[in-house]
């Protein structure tokens, strides 16, 4: 009996210190699992912030400078328009054929207007692919013929500095093709496109607006850590990225030719849509071109006015020109007057003797007679004239 009182308490405790040992085990792995799945499934859901491209700042030589005073008066008064910009004709998706292009466009709530020599107020920007920007202060044009295959013909509201607006509604875009359609040789439709702003075709001297007009990109800022788009910007070799579809003052280009790189890429740096999205500009500096009306530092309420198209432009002030020295008259040359010819000498006609007096010369001898016999001289003559004969 002793041995059996000695070996039961023993038996007892056994199942007390498993039960102990798999309840600690279970407690501990209720800790465990909650902690090890919770972080891992949240870091496959999100991208790590630090493989995301950061904006930058213009660096270098390039500094972003506020836009001329007269820029933020026509801002102001241009606030609240929301333009709408339909290309009527051609149709999209059109076949045209051979020869110049008759472009209609159609716009509301957005003046079109040129001031003259303060330059263009509001108006429309048409740009065939990458050819340089037409523009307009009319709702039709002429555009020389395309070559074969397929191109995209865009036109967007522009302000008076060139600024493209970027409201919904603001552009419009068709897609025509010559001969027959490249799918190839355009972006699809519905994926993201760049299309610059030329920077220096309306103004040769600084600050420029470097400008672009970004069509179907992904949206973001909906959440951290979003990184849909970039555009790398690079100006002779300096670059930065920018995030935001705003233009920029740039000061910082050279006299003359400067080289513009622009490249939208995603949030990794990858190129965006590829090969449509990377642009190369040319963009020269010249400061002889004359001022326009808006790079002033402040307008007058007649200059607003032209430019806004309420009021209409001036004539061109003309330069006044001193009047042309007369020239001085040539000596007039005294010619000698022309002897007039002598009027020959008329030759009187002799006068005829009368006859009687003939008869009294013809009768006068050379000598009288000393005497006359018969009488007188007269009783001699005849009544023919001759003398009587002696005897008669």
């Amino acid at each position: 009996m002793g041995g059996a009182s000695a070996t039961k308490p023993a038996n007892h405790r056994h199942p007390i210190l498993w039960r102990q040992g798999l309840l600690t085990l279970l407690f501990v792995a209720l800790l465990v699992l909650p902690v090890g799945y919770g972080p891992i499934s949240w870091k496959r859901a999100t991208p790590p912030a630090d493989g995301l491209l950061q904006t930058q700042a213009p660096s270098g030589r390039l500094q972003e400078v506020a836009p001329p005073g007269a820029v933020q008066q026509l801002q102001e008064a241009l606030a609240l328009r929301r333009p709408q910009v339909t290309i009527e004709a051609p149709r999209d998706g059109a076949n045209l054929p051979a020869g110049p292009i008759k472009l209609n466009l159609q716009v509301r709530d957005w003046p079109l207007v040129d001031a003259g020599d303060l330059g263009l107020g509001p108006h429309v920007v048409v740009q065939v692919d990458d050819l340089p920007a037409i523009r307009l202060s009319g709702l039709e044009l002429e555009l020389p013929p395309l070559s074969p295959g397929s191109h995209r013909i865009t036109a967007y509201a522009a302000r008076p500095w060139g600024e493209a607006v970027k409201s919904p509604g603001a552009w419009s875009q068709i897609r025509v093709h010559r001969v027959t359609a490249n799918p190839l040789a355009i972006p699809q439709p519905g994926t993201p496109q760049l299309i610059p702003v030329s920077p220096a075709d309306l103004a040769g001297s600084e600050p420029l607006l470097l400008d672009w007009l970004l069509l179907d990109a992904p949206l973001q800022g909906l959440r951290d850590n979003d990184g849909s788009w970039r555009l790398r910007v690079s100006v002779n070799g300096d670059s930065f990225l920018v995030d935001q579809n705003s233009p920029l003052w740039l000061k910082g280009w050279q006299p003359g030719s400067n080289s513009l790189l622009l490249e939208l890429v995603d949030g990794l740096g990858e190129p965006l849509n590829p090969p449509f999205n990377s642009l190369v500009r040319e963009v020269v500096l010249d400061p002889s071109k004359p001022s326009l009306g808006w790079q002033k530092g402040r307008l007058a309420e007649g200059e607003l006015a032209q430019l806004l198209g309420t009021a209409p432009p001036e004539p061109p002030a003309q330069t006044p020109t001193q009047p042309e020295p007369e020239p001085e008259p040539e000596p007039e040359l005294e010619l000698e007057p022309e002897s007039e010819p002598e009027p020959e000498p008329v030759a009187e006609p002799e006068p005829v003797p009368a006859p009687q007096a003939a008869v009294e010369q013809s009768l006068q001898p050379a000598e009288a007679p000393s005497t006359s016999p018969g009488g007188s001289a007269r009783s001699q003559v005849n009544p023919d004239g001759s003398l009587r004969r002696s005897g008669e």
